[in-house]
């Protein structure tokens, strides 16, 4: 990014937000000048006008500018380790179990989001929808059909290098085909290992059906 105006985000990263002659008497340049640079930035979607200060004498109002959120990811961010330290600390509290627990009840929550099961809907059409879905998600997947399975490939995976560590993390998409196909898929690939992609494997023949509303939510 051009210095100036990385010199700008910078100074609006620091005050939270700040006028046009603030900004050119901390940058060293006239305000026509940081004009310019401020309508390049809003032009990126980096930087907004969010609001007027009257000013107590006469002459013209000041905009007041800030930071969009787009412009968080100039920034550094350290999620990965957040998540893992999280996720240590919930292991190290109650257990293994309990927090994939959690995690597949979190993956059933999401698969809640996924359009329902119409009537005399194919398996085909619910494995396009589930594929769709998981995209929507943040997973590269596909499927394909064998003579006696349909395997669901997972190329990518939006929570791969906190899985590395954690392996309960891998339930998600498990748990999200599991409850929009209604069946438990066997998974003989991960992206974990050496695989380089995750597989599941559900039998044939697979009816669609609604799920049993009566039965109790995974604990």
């Amino acid at each position: 990014m051009q210095a100036t105006r990385q010199q700008i985000i910078n100074i609006l990263n620091e005050r939270g937000k700040a006028t046009v002659d603030e900004l050119a008497k901390a940058v060293e340049l006239t305000p026509m000048a940081v004009r310019h640079h401020l309508n390049v930035l809003q032009s990126d979607n980096l930087v907004d006008s969010v609001s007027v200060r009257r000013k107590s004498g006469p002459g013209r109002p000041s905009q007041i500018y800030k930071l969009t959120d787009d412009a968080d990811a100039l920034f550094p961010s350290d999620y990965r380790g957040l998540i893992g330290h999280l996720l240590d600390e919930l292991n190290m509290q109650f257990g293994q179990k309990t927090v994939a627990g959690i995690f597949e009840n979190m993956a059933q929550r999401l698969a809640q989001e996924a359009p329902p099961i119409r009537s005399n809907q194919t398996i085909e059409e619910r494995l396009d929808e589930t594929i769709l879905f998981l995209h929507q998600k943040g997973f590269v997947t596909e499927w394909e059909e064998t003579e006696a399975n349909y395997l669901i490939h997972a190329r990518s995976c939006p929570y791969r290098k906190v899985a590395k560590c954690h392996s309960e993390v891998c339930l998600v998409d498990k748990q999200i085909i599991s409850t929009m196909l209604n069946s438990t898929p066997a998974r003989t690939a991960c992206l974990r290992s050496a695989d380089g992609h995750c597989t599941y494997r559900l039998s044939k023949p697979i009816a669609v059906r609604e799920p049993d509303k009566t039965m109790p939510p995974v604990q």
